[in-house]
Order: C-alpha cells, then structure tokens, then sequence
C-alpha cells in the first residue's frame, strides 16, 4: 500500500513538473520573441512541440520562421496550424502572403470544407449505419405489406443514398492518404532562402552525387510516392541517409530527396 501511494504521489509530482517545465519554455520563447532573439525563440518553440501540439503554437514558429525569411518552414507550420484549426482567417491570410513573398502560386491545402469537415472514420462509419438502417427500413415495409410504389421509391432513395456515401468515403480517404504522404520542401536551416535561387534538387537516385531530374523551391508541396505493398517510397543511402521519392502536386517532377530537405505535414 505504502509503495502504491507512493507511485501515485511520484506521478502526480512529475505531471506538475512537466507542465512547470513547458509553461517555462513558453514564457521564455515569448520574451526571447520581444527582443528580438528569434533564434533562441524557435528554439524553445520547437522544445515544446516535443511534449505538445497546437494550433497558435505552430502559428507562433511560422511567424518566427517568416521573420528569418526562412518561408519553407513558415509555409510548413502554417499548413500544420491549418490542420489543427482550418478555419482561422488569420492564418490562411499569413499563409496566402507568405506564399507570394516566396513567389509560389499554391500551396494551399487541398480540401473539401464539407468533406473534411468530418473525419474518414465519421463517413465510414455513418455509410454502415445508413446501410443497415435501410435494410431494416425496407424489411419493415415488406413486413407492413406496403405498396410496391413505396417500397420501389424507399430502395431507389436507398441506392441512391449509398451511392453517394460510397463517393463521399472515396473522396475523403484519398484526400486523407494524399495529406499523410505530403511534404514540403525545406533548404538547410543555415542557408535559409534568402537566395531567390536557392532550389531544392529532385535526383534521379538516392545519393547526394546523382545528378537532377529537376528541381522545386522551398516550400513547393510534394508527394512521396506509395508503393502498394512497402507504403512509402524510401531507400537509405551511404552514411545511414534516408531518402525519399516525391512527386509534385502536376505529377511533371519526380525524384529523390533527402528526408532532412522536405517536412512532413502531419508530423511534427
């Protein structure tokens, strides 16, 4: 009993010290933000983002990253603020001027407001439900000796309504497999993109000595491509690098890349 309690009293100390401990960081990045020290700013921002995520969090560290003029990482936490919250104007504003600062036509998310509105799971699960609620529906009618017309028109609206369900699912899973596997291309942080012709190289193979099939600049969206039986496309080169094959949104560049030259959106 005495060891329990004191389990519990133990747990309860570290929950308080874990929250003291980021509280902390979050006071310190906003007066390193004040004057002026940015970099020390994002640093503790980013400490943050290892014990927790949100929306203004990410808007903060997109905002810091602009004032660098590092707009791949702005571009990135933007997105990942949308993802958390997709209505804010604020940020779809920031994210709209960030973009043309950094001369991209669209990098915006593709989204449907309606679809997406829900999760996968939501309309695969109301698909089921509208299923078996049909059937019991047009079971009772037969039991009710309802007229034929009545019964033609309830299985008519039924196929019809999963019909459109079957699409809405679809739509939402392929959106949601297209978000898991998108990027975004990032230059070194010491080199930033200060340099308007700063690229990042798409390479005909996984290794830093290929040559180029074409480039994209930070902050393009990409796609890593999925093969149907190992998921992602990826291979790890000499010095322990892992690589990954990416395509952009037009499907007209394709290569590799280093993982440590694109963020993922749906990572931190």
């Amino acid at each position: 009993m005495l060891h329990f309690s004191l389990t519990c009293f133990l747990s309860i100390i570290s929950v308080f010290v874990w929250a003291s401990s980021k509280e902390q960081l979050f006071y310190d990045a906003v007066r390193f933000e004040a004057t002026g020290n940015i970099n020390q700013a994002i640093e503790n921002y980013e400490k943050i983002l290892e014990q927790a995520s949100s929306a203004n969090l990410h808007g903060n560290l997109a905002n810091l990253y602009y004032k660098k003029s590092d707009y791949g990482r702005s571009i990135l936490h933007y997105r990942k603020a949308l993802l958390l919250d997709g209505n804010n104007r604020e940020f779809l504003s920031n994210l709209s001027f960030v973009c043309r600062t950094a001369n991209l036509e669209n990098t915006d998310p593709l989204k449907n407001n309606f679809i997406d509105g829900f999760s996968n799971n939501f309309w695969k699960g109301f698909l089921v439900l509208f299923l078996w609620f049909g059937l019991l529906l047009i079971s009772f009618l037969f039991f009710l000796r309802t007229t034929n017309r009545s019964i033609i028109f309830t299985c008519l609206a039924w196929v019809g309504g999963i019909t459109l369900l079957a699409f809405v699912v679809f739509d939402s899973t392929k959106h949601e497999s297209l978000t898991e596997s998108q990027v975004i291309a990032l230059l070194d942080r010491k080199q930033g993109d200060k340099n308007a012709s700063a690229t990042i190289p798409l390479r005909r193979f996984a290794a830093s000595s290929s040559t180029a099939n074409a480039s994209v600049r930070a902050g393009e969206s990409l796609f890593v491509d999925q093969s149907q039986l190992e998921g992602y496309q990826s291979h790890q080169g000499p010095n322990s690098r892992n690589w990954l094959l990416v395509r952009t949104a037009d499907n007209l560049k394709k290569g590799w890349v280093r993982q440590d030259e694109v963020g993922w959106i749906l990572k931190n």
